[in-house]
């Protein structure tokens, strides 16, 4: 019984067929002066999630028919093949078995003076090639896979509309059949020029991850930690709290400690009105301490209202309690909600106070935040003989177990664990009011500024003798 067809745009312009046995199965020219045949079988399960085109999977189901698992034949040029593919460079050359056949096969049409770029498709050498449905999940493979093939001849690929996820099925194939150094090459433009439409749904997700793995694959460089960068400001609906060393804890630790630095703004200068003895309103005049009061109370009122600050009573049950009521995270784009603490106004007690108040404080630390997040956010990968490798910001597991006691502050103080890191914004902001930073500079205090284990955003300075990028162990 034949395999159920599925909806969609043709292999070829031209498609002949081939038989084997009682069944013809598509045969697909990529050049029609081939002198190779490659066999190849498509096996899919139920398993797989998406198709191309994409109404394919749907109709497929709704019509309650089994899942296609595709044969078809594609007639190569042999040397091409090897020519940029270390995978068929081994494959189709002795000892293998593939090799012999093929050299037996040529060497038989040579003898009976047969051009094997003249010949009928069913005279040449046929390699059978399985590509099993473990990495995409995608039916319709068949088509990307002629594509690839199509690039790898000099042609463009012959199926529309070429889509994120077509893309992704062929740098993934490209990957698995050893072409990705001709990918990159030859087919750079349109790896540029491709168009991701990322929406704010779980679709708009799926896109960027896509985003991602094909900049992994074809680029290694600026564009990949871009990419990143992307994903981690925007977050994940499939990111817990268990961190591993793979890229996706990455991605996922990374955001985590962007927010923390975030919050930690807020957490500072809210303790800083509501706790702290020494007034912070310093023009001396009688209405500073009405001043401090004033801002404490605006700043509370702005926090919660823009749903960064909750305000929950003490409750009679434990923390550990299933009915304990936890303030929800925030789960929303990065970029936007620094830009929601920029709409923080200059709140006034009377004209006499203009620089009083959270704005003036938070603004120039967020500044130098997005900065941070501009110029080291993204993952950047570094060349090693095994492969790419990129500086984790996830911290080893602790090699001794930890002792706290308290300092003169009465903070608890892990004695027996490595030095912790504090930043102190004051370190850093002459450098940026003054132009005496560079990129560079930046780029090295993002990773330690997003991973401090405190901050300090008070901008004037301990002592005049202080320099750096602002991170000091405790």
């Amino acid at each position: 019984m034949s395999d159920p067809k599925i909806p969609g745009p043709r292999l070829s312009k031209a498609i002949t067929a081939i038989r084997v046995g009682e069944q013809e199965y598509p045969l697909l020219d990529i050049r029609s002066t081939g002198d190779l045949i490659l066999d190849v079988s498509f096996k899919n399960t139920t398993e797989c999630t998406k198709s191309i085109p994409k109404d394919a999977l749907r109709e497929l189901r709704s019509k309650k028919l089994p899942v296609p698992s595709p044969r078809i034949f594609y007639r190569v040029r042999l040397e091409t093949l090897k020519k940029h593919s270390e995978y068929f460079r081994t494959l189709l050359t002795p000892p293998f078995a593939e090799g012999v056949l093929i050299k037996e096969s040529l060497l038989r049409l040579s003898k009976s003076n047969q051009n094997p770029t003249e010949v009928e498709a069913e005279q040449l050498p046929r390699v059978r090639i399985v590509d099993d449905d473990t990495a995409t999940k995608t039916i319709g493979r068949e088509l990307i896979f002629g594509d690839l093939l199509q690039v790898l001849h000099g042609a463009s690929p012959l199926t529309t509309p070429f889509t994120t996820h077509c893309l992704t099925v062929l740098v993934i194939m490209a990957d698995r059949f050893s072409l990705l150094p001709f990918l990159t090459r030859h087919f750079q433009k349109n790896l540029l020029n491709h168009k991701y439409q990322i929406s704010q749904d779980k679709t708009g997700e799926e896109t960027l991850r896509q985003k991602v793995l094909i900049q992994f694959h074809t680029d290694h460089g600026v564009r990949f930690a871009a990419a990143t960068k992307e994903l981690i400001l925007r977050g994940s609906f499939r990111w817990g709290g268990n961190y591993d060393m793979s890229g996706e804890s990455e991605c996922a630790y990374r955001r985590t400690c962007v927010l923390r630095t975030i919050a930690s703004i807020q957490s500072q200068f809210l303790a800083i009105y509501s706790s702290s003895r020494d007034r912070q309103c310093k023009l001396g005049y009688d209405s500073s301490a009405a001043c401090d009061s004033f801002q404490l109370g605006e700043m509370v009122k702005f926090l919660t209202k823009k749903g960064l600050l909750s305000l929950i009573p003490f409750q009679s049950v434990s923390p550990e309690d299933s009915e304990y009521i936890w303030p929800e995270a925030y789960s929303g784009d990065v970029d936007y909600l620094i830009n929601m603490l920029r709409q923080c106004p200059s709140y006034q007690i009377d004209h006499n106070h203009g620089r009083c108040g959270l704005r003036t404080k938070l603004l120039p630390a967020l500044d130098f935040i997005k900065s941070c997040i501009d110029s080291g956010l993204g993952i950047r990968l570094i060349a090693s003989k095994n492969g790419p490798v990129f500086d984790s910001w996830i911290p080893p597991p602790a090699p001794k177990q930890s002792f706290y006691v308290a300092d003169e502050k009465g903070e608890d103080v892990d004695i027996a664990g490595g030095s912790h890191k504090e930043f102190q914004f004051a370190l850093v902001r002459p450098k940026m009011v003054w132009g005496t930073g560079n990129n560079s500079n930046v780029e090295r205090s993002a990773k330690g500024l997003f991973t401090a284990e405190r901050w300090d955003w008070i901008t004037e300075p301990e002592s005049s003798g202080k320099s750096g990028i602002g991170i000091r162990p405790l």
